[in-house]
């Protein structure tokens, strides 16, 4: 046997043993997020029984240490058992969590009751795992000293830094790389096989290792006095840490946002903070004489340094600003501003963060070099993990609230200066030498505390979105508080009031009756109106996430409901909104209306309610969290508690998001619902209506004769039922096609799609904005193959401020018409360019000696405006006049066929759009945009026909003709979508399927 295997390889193997650690503490948090609800609930419960598991660990193998004669064969043994609970973890999750949610909280009944489940659940899933983590330390640790009996303060802080450096890689390539291209089944599985390799290696070392028992020494009562002492202290710390961490980790979130890679990088730094603590100490290690001054310095240190950490804080957003303006807004540009946020987060973090990693490695050396024993280190480690349990739990869940981030911070520091004091009284025997120092450092702690202010407007700004600060000689804090889940403000310039999620505007209103209603209140009500017009007998109605509780309000005009139950996680939210007073005083006062703080998952498994319509309006799904509420898993879950012929209404943003990313909650609510349509108030917004059963029918006008809900939809610019149809976007048979070819596969729990790449689309400034353009198009694509929700000019309301930029563009071209049928001025809403092109159009109808194809381009340019926002008797005038007009007898016959073409588009006469394209095609030569027209016109005629055969053979033949740029936008790529159609799963549909999904009727 030998000793000879150098010290080093063992704190390699350490790293690795680090990395995979916390990858688990890393994956934990995504799986019980799924459980518990918030992202923050998940962290902190994950943090305790990670923590809470690891003491007991370490406590327990300090009890039997002296029993066990080869540390590092217990040490491969834990590593295996790790990694066999990891391998088999997944597919237990999904079994025990679903009979939760199905069979046991349904049954529990009180909040309390289901609570208590579901951290004892969450507790039995990874605390058996976190004991054997907990272990790993003390085990090599002490097993290392015996093989190695040199210095065991070095050895110590080596470990420390070893374990540490791989926890703070782990936690980024479980974050930034594992889960992305492995799901999280396969991010735990990777962890789980590095252990069983890891064990197997030990095991195989240790086989080359003498073994050995030490001999059991029955420590003095002084030993265990001091040990007490020590255990206490390094209790008080570790909990101190917890606070510093949890308060940061806040702090930074209004500066970097409250995404999953943003909480990684935060966490990373506060580890790799810890790690290069003990590298110091491991490079620069005491005397033992000195061992206990320096604990006591070290202590001060920390506590001060947490106090500077937030005079650090203001630096650091106006670094974050910088970068968010400087950096291009690319992928590269992604990952520099991962980079600075990484950074940014050192910058808070590291100063007391490396002195809370040379803390436990020199605490455990003072108390083995003063006779406690090697099992000291398993009692001091779970006596550090016990008290960074209590600071999780105390922080999240009392401090947080009760104290802010500062406040939270102060109390930290206190505890770590009076820590400091102990162990100074400890050293020196004399209470007044030990009480100099810490009433210095005390007061001097105090005084900086005191002169430091956290600037509430900064922190509210933003300042991840848009890189700029709120101006304070403009805006002011009406609202601030640090709650449970999220820092919750309300800002005001005087005229708008904005309710703001770690500083993530959620919903802003305009309270001076001078300014027209902004989108936000357009997006709210027009939400409420389209759930209450496609259920006009909805009785029973859930709304998830509060916000201003203007959509609460919106579902409670109607006479005919009598629920609505409002899904908030974030009482601060709800306390926070009552300054929009103005709004939503019925959301409070209503006795129909029941605000319900929880998590929406849980609230629906625990009540067992089922609702005529859902509807969905949480924050944006980018945040850590919220990404769930858009995932298969969700919708299948929402699905069992709508009732039959009800709905869900589903609100998702198209701006800062790319398609592919809307793709992917697509195909997760198609495979749930059985037919949905797709509206939208602005182009940012988008309401997706999922039926339960069969397809969405027809809006009811029956909205419109209830008085409350009627005024709403006229204050944001809605009088008619065809003004609210007018925003429908695209029917499923519409955009499914489209959807399934997204690159992505449909947004999952276990594989999230959206979490991993909504907060690059948003810096990205990525968009899908171009998805709402598909019922605007000259060739009417998206209303031959769904519905004709073009308006008629007899169904709109007189022009008035209006929130709805379909009916703006309605009224807009009303205008125009009239400028080409009567000559009449045009109004305020009509460009000077669109009144050009009408008035060049009439003036074709007289004067014959205008070119004729100048006269049909005019003619072209004034009905792109036209048509696709206009059906009936509007069209059949303008088209009169041209065919009546001594003029278009004397056009050539290609000049005739481009109007005949026009008028087709106009009727949505499918037929005559295949034959008219084809003759023109023929005809001659055109320009690529005419050519492009007659291409993409004759393509979508037959696909609407059901001609998919031909269509494909069509498209091939003239494909090369088009102009490029025109073939890669949205409502084209949907188009040819239909010929080349895939599953959702991304692989190509068999020819005779292709085939048969053309058996359709005709279009119109």
């Amino acid at each position: 046997m030998t000793t000879r295997i150098p010290v080093g390889v063992f704190f390699a193997l350490f790293t690795i043993s680090g990395f995979a650690g916390l990858i688990y503490e890393s994956i934990w948090s995504h799986y019980l997020k799924l459980f518990l609800g918030h992202a923050a609930y998940a962290q902190t419960l994950v943090l305790a029984i990670f923590m809470g598991g690891m003491a007991i660990g370490s406590w327990l193998v300090s009890r039997f240490t002296h029993r066990i004669p080869n540390l590092l064969m217990g040490y491969a043994i834990a590593e295996l058992g790790i990694g066999v609970l990891a391998i088999t973890f997944h597919g237990m999750f999904v079994g025990v969590i679903d009979w939760a949610f199905v069979s046991v909280i349904p049954a529990l009944g009180s909040p309390g009751a289901v609570d208590l489940f579901k951290w004892a659940l969450a507790s039995a899933l990874i605390l058996p795992a976190s004991m054997l983590l907990g272990s790993t330390f003390p085990l090599m640790s002490a097993g290392i000293m015996r093989l190695y009996p040199t210095d065991s303060t070095r050895t110590l802080s080596w470990l420390y830094f070893t374990n540490g450096f791989g926890a703070s890689i782990g936690v980024l390539a479980s974050g930034f790389y594992l889960i992305e291209r492995l799901g999280l089944p396969g991010t735990i599985l990777t962890a789980g096989i590095m252990n069983v390799g890891l064990a197997l290696l030990v095991w195989a070392l240790s086989k080359a290792l003498t073994a050995r028992a030490p001999e059991r020494t029955v420590a003095a009562d002084a030993t265990k006095r001091l040990t007490l002492a020590i255990a206490g202290i390094a209790f008080v710390t570790g909990a101190a840490s917890f606070m510093y961490e949890i308060a940061w980790i806040r702090m930074l979130t209004m500066g970097l946002g409250a995404s999953t890679h943003a909480f990684e990088l935060m966490l990373s730094a506060f580890i790799l903070g810890m790690a290069i603590g003990g590298l110091v100490l491991a490079l620069r290690a005491p005397r033992q004489e000195r061992q206990g001054v320096w604990l006591a310095g070290i202590l001060f240190a920390k506590g001060f340094l947490a106090v500077l950490a937030i005079a650090s804080y203001a630096q650091v957003l106006e670094f974050i600003g910088w970068m968010m303006t400087a950096l291009n807004r690319t992928e590269s540009g992604y990952v520099l501003l991962n980079v600075a946020g990484h950074w940014s987060s050192m910058a808070v973090m590291f100063p007391a963060a490396m002195c809370a990693g040379m803390t436990l490695p020199l605490a455990t050396a003072f108390l083995l070099s003063r006779g406690g024993g090697e099992a000291s280190i398993g009692r001091v480690y779970a006596a550090n993990t016990a008290g960074c349990i209590v600071g999780a739990a105390f922080s999240t869940h009392v401090g947080m609230e009760l104290l802010g981030v500062k406040g939270l911070t102060g109390f930290g520091a206190a505890c770590d200066i009076a820590m400091g004091a102990a162990v100074a009284l400890l050293v020196t025997k004399s209470i007044r030498t030990a009480w100099r120092p810490a009433v210095a450092i005390a007061i001097v702690a105090v005084a900086t505390f005191s002169a430091l202010d956290l600037n509430k407007l900064k922190m509210a700004s933003g300042v991840f979105r848009s890189g700029e600060f709120l101006d304070p000689a403009i805006w002011n804090i009406e609202y601030y508080k640090d709650g449970k889940t999220a820092t919750i403000s309300v800002t005001g310039d005087g005229k708008l009031r904005a309710i703001r999620t770690n500083g993530k505007p959620d919903a802003g209103l305009m309270f001076s009756p001078a300014n027209p209603p902004t989108w936000d209140e357009s997006t709210m009500v027009l939400i409420a109106g389209l759930a209450l017009a496609h259920k006009p007998d909805a009785k029973t109605i859930a709304n998830i996430g509060f916000g201003s509780g203007l959509t609460t309000v919106a579902l409670l005009g109607s006479d005919k409901v009598q629920v609505v139950d409002t899904i908030e996680i974030e009482p601060a939210m709800v306390e926070g909104a009552r300054l929009f007073e103005k709004f939503n005083a019925a959301a409070y006062s209503d006795p129909r209306s029941h605000i319900r703080i929880e998590d929406a998952k849980t609230f629906f498994a625990a009540n067992r309610s089922k609702y005529d319509v859902i509807v969905s309006e949480p924050s944006n799904p980018w945040v850590s969290g919220v990404a769930t509420l858009f995932s298969d898993e969700f919708y299948a879950r929402m699905r069992n508690h709508i009732n039959e012929g009800g709905f869900l209404m589903q609100w998702m943003h198209v701006y800062e998001i790319d398609f592919d990313l809307v793709s992917s909650v697509l195909k997760a609510l198609g495979r749930n619902f059985s037919d949905y349509r797709i509206y939208t108030t602005q182009p940012g917004d988008i309401f997706i209506v999922a039926a339960r059963d069969g397809k969405v029918p027809e809006l009811s006008d029956d909205l419109f004769q209830q008085p409350k809900v009627r005024e709403r939809l006229n204050r944001v610019g809605y009088h008619s039922l065809a003004e609210m149809r007018l925003d429908l976007v695209a029917t499923r048979r519409v955009i499914e096609p489209l959807v399934n070819q997204g690159r992505y596969p449909m947004n999952s729990d276990y594989f999230p799609v959206i979490d991993q790449h909504a907060a690059k689309a948003r810096f990205t400034k990525a968009n899908a904005l171009e998805f709402n353009n598909i019922p605007k198009t000259f060739i009417p694509f998206g209303a031959l193959f769904g519905q004709d929700s073009r308006i008629q000019i007899e169904e709109l309301s007189k022009p008035s401020s209006v929130a709805s930029k379909r009916v703006g563009e309605a009224h807009v071209a009303v205008e125009m018409a009239n400028v080409f049928l009567t000559n009449a001025p045009p109004g305020k809403r009509l460009a000077p360019s669109g009144r050009i092109q009408a008035s060049l159009a009439r003036e074709g109808l007289t004067n014959c000696s205008l070119d004729g194809t100048f006269w049909v381009d005019a003619l072209e340019d004034m009905l792109r405006s036209v048509t696709p926002v206009l059906r009936g008797s509007v069209n059949d005038r303008i088209f009169s006049n041209v065919r009546g007009s001594a003029c278009f007898k004397n056009l050539a016959a290609p000049e005739k066929d481009r109007v005949a073409l026009y008028e087709a588009f106009a009727k949505l006469d499918a037929p005559a759009m295949k034959d008219l394209s084809d003759r023109l095609l023929a005809a001659r030569s055109w320009n690529a945009s005419d050519r492009t027209t007659f291409v993409l016109a004759g393509t979508s005629a037959r696909i609407a026909m059901g001609d998919l055969k031909g269509g494909r053979q069509f498209w091939e033949q003239h494909r090369d003709r088009i102009l490029v740029r025109i073939s890669t936008q949205i409502p084209v790529r949907a188009m040819l979508a239909h010929l080349y159609p895939t599953a959702p799963d991304g692989t190509k549909v068999p020819e005779e399927d292709v085939e048969k999904a053309g058996d359709r009727p005709a279009g119109r």
